[in-house]
């Protein structure tokens, strides 16, 4: 957590953020989603409840926030990865690489949160924000350039694929690693193979 150039009351306000945070994840793996409360929140982290609406609405909003990171550090580091180099070919693949090899990361949270138990509002959001991320990368030319429908149907498709392998994956504990379903996403969806990487 980068905090070059903020005050020091910034800096406060980022650190209770993220120890609410901190706080609600530890409770999610612990006990799923629906079974933690804003009250277990603010007991597990020692802050007052007054203390965790400044910075959440409600527990669905903390954990929003949660996988939200994740989400963004998984964008950050895909576009770190290629910046200031031509796209390679099939750049798709290794959008959908990154984003299972995140969930098989945190496999436990995804489980929790996306899966049987979790919040279908919470997956929704997961889709929508995701979709829109995907909106802005079908913008860019050569890319997804082999699939022909309105952009917005696209995002909408590949979204739901994604996070239904994800949900799927992580809970039937099956043998396939990210690179093996990255590749069978990649082909079923763009009707090619998938580069050589996809080698499990």
């Amino acid at each position: 957590m980068d905090t070059t150039g903020l005050s020091r009351n910034e800096r406060r306000r980022l650190r209770t953020r993220e120890q609410l945070k901190a706080a609600a994840l530890a409770l999610i793996l612990e006990r799923g989603y629906d079974s933690f409360s804003v009250q277990d929140v603010t007991d597990r982290a020692d802050l007052g409840r007054g203390t965790f609406y400044i910075h959440f609405q409600d527990k669905a909003d903390i954990a929003w926030a949660i996988v939200k990171d994740g989400i963004d550090a998984t964008s950050r580091e895909a576009y770190r990865r290629f910046q200031g180099e031509p796209l390679p070919p099939q750049i798709e693949f290794f959008g959908y690489l990154n984003i299972l090899r995140h969930a098989e990361q945190h496999r436990d949270l995804y489980r929790v949160m996306l899966g049987s138990q979790g919040s279908s509002l919470l997956t929704a959001r997961v889709q929508a924000y995701m979709a829109a991320d995907f909106l802005q990368d079908l913008q860019t030319p050569g890319v997804y350039q082999e699939l022909h429908a309105p952009r917005e149907v696209l995002a909408q498709i590949i979204t739901g694929a994604i996070i239904r392998l994800i949900v799927w994956w992580l809970e039937s504990s099956n043998p396939y690693t990210p690179e093996q379903l990255a590749a069978m996403l990649y082909e079923t969806l763009h009707h090619r193979p998938a580069p050589p990487t996809a080698a499990a």
